[in-house]
């Protein structure tokens, strides 16, 4: 062996690389000989293309949309559920409310009696005393939603000033029972002013700081629907004055006064006349106005009960001697306390005759006992112009 044979022996030996490895392809099992033709080749990478990832992108959006209505269903289910509420509670206040304007009314009606007794006075105001003390007991019951707590608090306190008012006017009517003459008669009205104030007092309670309130809490709270019942225990304020008290004082007592001869009088008049809207008093025997004559003509007659006695269904007739169709109209007051005036408006004139004087004449009707009538009527001359 030469010198070269020694370094080819070397070099083509254990110094040679080792050839690289093959990757081994999995093929499909089955027949490899003769079996068909091979399998179809899919394009390198197919599994990392974009279908994964947009199925992945819908599977996110489809999960963020059901979970946004599921959030809409909730609050929905919530706010029904919270609607529900208000409306059970408001649906429970309106049965009381109306309960307790039935009280208000009986009460009026009784005032309103002339056959007024003692017997009649305890038995009548005992009752309403008892029913409003029940209407008191089951709105001391009622669960009302969180944020109507301080409403619901308000709520029972204008049906506690009615009770106090109820029981108030019993008291005085029996410590005033023995009572005669017209000076008594007016320090009983006074007193039974101040608890009928109490009444008046319950319906401003009950429609600022229960009803109005209420809606107010509901609207920050988004409820809609629910509506806050009203309850009017005195329909007629002015029934509270004194005077009106005092006369219901007087029909208790048979209008007992010092004299036991006065204080029997019954009787309305004219108290005035005006023209709107220009506010134009008309007088008897002065310079006929000149009125315009328009839609907007409206005529106001007062009339003053100048009796001892509650008036009631006063028919109040103007007439307007026009040529040649006369207009004529009634309206009738409902009630006028003794010494109140109560105003009636009459409107809707189809007036013809312009330029030349024309009569309005005014006829309050006599009451039941009246026997001075001179003051009931009256005549007015005007001129109606465009």
């Amino acid at each position: 062996m030469s010198e070269h044979d020694d370094i080819d022996f070397d070099f083509f030996g254990d110094s040679a690389p080792e050839p690289p490895k093959k990757r081994l392809v999995r093929r499909p099992s089955g027949p490899r000989d003769g079996g068909g033709p091979p399998p179809p080749r899919h394009p390198a990478g197919s599994a990392h293309g974009p279908t994964p990832i947009v199925r992945l992108v819908s599977l996110i959006a489809f999960a963020i949309a059901l979970i946004l209505i599921l959030i809409f269903a909730v609050r929905s289910c919530e706010t029904s559920s919270e609607t529900g509420a208000y409306k059970s509670y408001m649906d429970k206040v309106s049965t009381i409310a109306t309960d307790s304007h039935t009280v208000g009314q009986n009460l009026s009606q009784m005032l309103d009696s002339q056959t007024l007794s003692p017997l009649k006075i305890n038995t009548k105001l005992g009752a309403l005393i008892h029913q409003q003390e029940i209407d008191i007991q089951n709105g001391s019951k009622l669960v009302p939603p969180g944020p109507l707590r301080q409403q619901n608090a308000q709520m029972l306190e204008a049906l506690q000033f009615r009770r106090n008012g109820l029981s108030g006017l019993l008291t005085v009517f029996k410590k005033t029972a023995s009572k005669h003459g017209s000076t008594e008669a007016t320090k009983a009205g006074v007193l039974l002013s101040t608890q009928m104030l109490r009444c008046v007092a319950s319906d401003v309670i009950w429609q600022d700081m229960f009803a109005r309130a209420s809606q107010n809490v509901m609207k920050r709270q988004g409820i809609s629907g629910v509506s806050p019942p009203d309850s009017v225990f005195v329909s007629d304020p002015t029934r509270a004055t004194i005077n009106s008290m005092t006369n219901v004082w007087q029909t208790f007592h048979g209008v007992q006064t010092d004299t036991q001869t006065s204080g029997t009088i019954h009787g309305t008049n004219i108290a005035y006349v005006k023209v709107f809207p220009s506010g134009v008093t008309l007088i008897e025997g002065v310079t006929p106005k000149t009125i315009t004559a328009n839609e907007r003509l409206r005529i106001a007659v007062g009339v003053e009960n100048g009796g001892d006695f509650t008036e009631q269904n006063i028919v109040v007739t103007l007439k307007i001697a026009q040529t040649p169709n006369p207009i004529t109209k009634k309206l009738t007051i409902r009630q006028i306390y003794t010494h109140q005036t109560s105003e009636v408006v009459f409107k809707g004139f189809a007036i013809q005759q312009l330029a030349n004087v024309v009569p309005i004449s005014v006829d309050v009707a006599p009451v039941t006992g009246e026997t001075r009538v001179s003051n009931n009527k009256a005549t007015y001359e005007v001129r109606f112009t465009f």
